[in-house]
């Protein structure tokens, strides 16, 4: 489930990163392309200039809190796999206390994602209230296009509640690592009382 969660968020991180979006000046070009991709509701000459400058301002602005987002996913996302691998090859089998390292790193994870959403969330306003994201989206709604608000969207808020989950995901990991260790305490004890009456 932690491997699961954590790939959530790099994709929820992942996609608006990637996303440069841009405005496409084909309208300009005249002939069809003015009515076929826009005609009045297209932006030319001085206008579709600072739009495209806008977009790419606003792009460098909101890159780095999903840099951030998509780093520690993945961070997160080797230590699952990696807890994931010696659980395969039962190492916490042979070697119990890897339980109790499990289940503190687990916790402390678990309680590291709140004020990782809590930056996530302060970046991310930050980036819809600068004075760059409020032109730009006044210069798109003045040509009636949709999609350019300077508020969350669903990627972010994707993520968020999956940063909310990784939250309980990993604090219930360690619940059970604990639980685990305690089980492989009692059936070893139990396979040395079973040796000591042979």
């Amino acid at each position: 489930m932690e491997i699961f969660v954590n790939l959530l968020i790099i994709i929820c991180a992942g996609v608006p990163y990637s996303n440069n979006g841009g405005y496409r000046d084909l309208a300009s070009l005249g002939g069809i392309y003015y009515y076929h991709f826009g005609g009045a509701n297209a932006f030319t000459g001085a206008d579709a200039d600072r739009v495209k400058e806008l977009d790419q301002l606003f792009h460098q602005l909101k890159r780095p809190p999903y840099v951030f987002t998509m780093a520690c996913g993945g961070v997160l996302l080797i230590y699952a796999c990696a807890m994931f691998a010696l659980g395969i090859f039962r190492v916490p089998f042979r070697w119990p206390p890897v339980l109790l390292g499990e289940a503190l790193l687990n916790l402390l994870i678990g309680l590291g994602y709140i004020p990782a959403l809590a930056f996530y969330f302060i970046k991310q306003q930050e980036t819809y209230n600068n004075p760059i994201c409020t032109e730009r989206e006044k210069l798109y709604k003045s040509k009636g296009h949709k999609g350019f608000e300077c508020q969350f969207n669903g990627a972010d808020i994707a993520g968020g509640l999956f940063g909310v989950l990784g939250v309980f995901v990993f604090i219930l990991g360690a619940v059970l690592a604990v639980r685990a260790f305690r089980s492989m305490q009692e059936l070893k004890k139990q396979r040395k009382n079973e040796d000591n009456n042979f």
